[in-house]
């Protein structure tokens, strides 16, 4: 009789092994799908909170000519990603790219414009044309790749990032790492520079900044040493660098003079080696601002560079927005200035009018501009590039830019 029940108890059992097996596997199943459905919650919320991405699309049509015998257009696709990601309260990772697709008259014309689109200006190429045709090109370029370490007194930054040292709005003789042309409007971030960047805010008011950027050759690179501090309701900044073949030492200042605002640089340099064909170069820059009470904002300014020309030439004067642009090198000219007026009509409506003139080369350079918000993401702007210059005994129009731009954010 014992036997009897211990073998019904032992059916039991098997009868509840059997049953227990799947559903031990169901429970295991779901509590996998529960811990990775919160895994990837968490991964979800964490990555909400802690990436940012941005960007957007611009086409930019450009029409070119003298007279309207003949005209030039050309067409621009250009596209920025920005991802920006924080590990955590101190590192933060950024990747900017910068994608354009270029097609019109200019590919066709002038002879290896691939060359000149793909040209990085850095040790570092992190640039390609991915498709290269006579009349279609699309051009690539990271500009803009580093980690950032962030504290109550430290921030220290490695990697192709935007160093900007500048005061002015045209003119920047303290930018020495990513100097940039007032003309290039449609490249708003500017461009970076490969290097490591430290600061140490030594209290609220001043600060010590140094910065070295990446080349192949030592000869090429520049190391600078800048400090900040605020005295008598202005900031300034001193620098002392080497930079490329030259010693630099600098100085800039931000303030106002009651309702007037001040802004100024100034560069020394000092060749390494001293040639009869170097020389000592001083490149100043001064610029005053004002708002008045109707809502127009002014802007004007000066640029001083003591090796520029002095005599007039074509050369110079064709050159007169295409060259390549350093801190030493703002201008080709010794003596420039700036004039911008700037209102709102509406919130919806931005106007503004700048005009450069170098005196030395009698070039005129004015921009007219009206921008209008469409909506939220969706902008569009109107403007034109206009040059005058002296030729021979006349003083004429050399050439003229109409751009229409239409942007949507995301």
């Amino acid at each position: 009789m014992n036997k009897l029940c211990d073998l019904a108890s032992l059916r039991e059992i098997k009868t509840i092994a059997i049953f227990a097996k799947p559903l031990c596997s169901l429970w295991l199943i779901v509590f996998m799908l529960v811990s990775l459905t919160s895994i990837a919650q968490e991964t979800q919320t964490w990555a909400q909170k802690n990436i940012q991405f941005s960007g957007y699309i611009k086409y930019l049509n450009t029409s070119t000519f003298q007279d309207l015998n003949a005209i030039l257009n050309d067409n621009l696709l250009h596209n920025r990603l920005n991802l920006k990601v924080y590990l955590n309260d101190n590192f933060t990772t950024t990747l900017e790219i910068r994608n354009r697709v270029f097609w019109g008259n200019t590919i066709q014309l002038v002879p290896d414009y691939a060359d000149l689109i793909d040209t990085d200006f850095q040790d570092i190429d992190l640039s390609v044309n991915l498709l290269d045709k006579p009349v279609f090109l699309v051009h690539s370029k990271i500009d803009r790749l580093y980690v950032n370490y962030q504290s109550d007194k430290w921030n220290i930054t490695l990697g192709r990032q935007r160093i900007n040292w500048g005061k002015n709005l045209a003119w920047n003789p303290n930018d020495l790492f990513n100097a940039y042309s007032f003309f290039d409007f449609d490249y708003e971030e500017r461009p970076g520079a490969d290097a490591l960047r430290i600061q140490y805010y030594t209290s609220g008011n001043s600060s010590v900044e140094t910065a070295i950027n990446y080349t192949d050759n030592w000869e090429d690179n520049t190391i600078a040493l800048k400090y900040n501090f605020h005295k008598y309701k202005y900031d300034f900044q001193i620098l002392a660098a080497k930079y490329l073949q030259d010693y630099m030492l600098g100085l800039g200042w931000e303030g106002a003079l009651k309702n007037i605002g001040i802004k100024g640089e100034m560069s020394y340099f000092i060749p390494q080696e001293n040639t009869n064909e170097t020389e000592n170069t001083l490149v100043g820059a001064i610029s005053l601002d004002y708002y008045f009470k109707n809502g127009i904002a002014a802007n004007l300014g000066t640029l001083y560079n003591s090796a520029g020309v002095t005599d007039r030439n074509t050369t110079e004067l064709s050159g007169f927005t295409n060259f390549q642009q350093s801190a030493k090198n703002l201008m080709p000219n010794r003596w420039s200035f700036f004039g911008q007026l700037s209102k709102s009509l509406t919130p919806a409506i931005n106007t503004s009018f700048s005009s450069i003139y170098a005196y030395e080369l009698q070039g005129v350079y004015l921009m007219p501009q009206v921008s209008y918000s469409i909506a939220q993401n969706w902008d569009t702007d109107l403007l034109a590039q206009v040059f005058y210059g002296k030729q021979e005994e006349s003083f004429d129009n050399i050439a003229n830019t109409v751009f229409l731009r239409f942007r949507w954010s995301f």
